[in-house]
């Protein structure tokens, strides 16, 4: 008979944590989640549940980043392996990962029956990087020459982690009043956050933005 599966959930949205630990379970009854908010009380988690082997993490913890906590939990608990879940699908992000060495990467666009997969490869030894990611890793390794004009890049990384967040969701063409209660937020903060993502990025419109981010690879 199979042991269950223990696995850390760290994400700051409740619900959607909640939502997604409920259809995997019910897909794979091995699968037994504890949850977290923040670094903190996953920490805590952690220390009082041995069983865990594997951890869930957002990089955005309201405002934290997701992989202050992967470096936390691997001072303690050294084979912990950890696969990104978020809505960043970038190459900033994508490579700040690989540099903190967890196993797998996968996008919140990607389905629950990919999330199962990417779970299941990691806990038998595996990695697993979804497209989104997979095809930024490749340009990440290509050789100098054929990589991409890279002023983009250093543009994006000049958002705050807010903004990123806004800009990833602009991008899948959601509209201010979405956002605002995605993020929990008040929609005139989204509308000024918007603002200041055109400003730094020297975008115009929508349309702009989305262009911007099918370059940095944030959609395809």
């Amino acid at each position: 008979m199979q042991s269950p599966l223990h696995i850390l959930f760290l994400d700051d949205h409740n619900g959607v944590r909640d939502s997604i630990a409920r259809l995997l379970s019910e897909r794979n009854k091995h699968f037994v989640f504890h949850h977290a908010e923040t670094r903190e009380a996953a920490q805590e988690v952690l220390f009082k549940t041995p069983e865990i082997s594997l951890a869930l993490v957002d990089l955005n913890l309201n405002g934290a980043d997701g992989l202050e906590a992967v470096s936390a939990f691997r001072k303690t608990r050294e084979t912990l392996l950890v696969i990104v879940f978020t809505m960043y699908a970038d190459p900033l992000h994508v490579e700040a990962a690989l540099g903190a060495g967890v196993q797998g990467y996968v996008t919140k666009s990607a389905s629950i029956e990919e999330l199962e997969s990417a779970i299941l490869a990691v806990t038998a030894g595996g990695t697993y990087y979804d497209r989104t990611a997979a095809k930024i890793m490749q340009s990440l390794l290509a050789p100098p020459h054929e990589q991409n004009d890279t002023r983009p890049y250093m543009n994006y990384h000049s958002l705050t982690k807010k903004e990123q967040e806004v800009f990833a969701l602009l991008a899948q063409k959601k509209d201010t009043k979405e956002i605002a209660q995605l993020l929990r937020k008040s929609e005139k903060t989204v509308i000024n956050q918007r603002s200041l993502i055109y400003q730094k990025l020297d975008i115009r419109d929508r349309l702009d933005l989305i262009e911007y981010a099918k370059t940095l690879g944030v959609i395809v």
